[in-house]
């Protein structure tokens, strides 16, 4: 068995969007998509678990969540129709 056939298979759905970007950047490469796909799957692991042994990942998580939670805020903002409405 080849180093290319070992290990094991995982299959996710994503948009027709991000297969067309994917395919540009792996014909720019020379390399197949799939290979493209794990060679970023590698890099992000070795960064995620580097951030989590130094803390930044956890602050990297807390500004996620206050992002998310400034956009609720602000479409809230946006949406309101009177100042009643910002107390929910």
């Amino acid at each position: 068995m080849t180093d290319a056939k070992k290990g094991t298979t995982i299959a996710f759905r994503c948009s027709e969007e991000i297969v067309e970007r994917l395919d540009r950047l792996a014909e720019k490469g020379e390399i197949p998509r799939s290979k493209l796909i794990l060679n970023m799957v590698e890099i992000m692991l070795d960064y995620a678990e580097f951030t989590q042994k130094v803390g930044v990942l956890q602050l990297g998580m807390l500004f996620r969540d206050a992002s998310t939670n400034l956009k609720k805020a602000a479409q809230k903002w946006r949406d309101r129709k009177s100042i009643e409405d910002l107390t929910d």
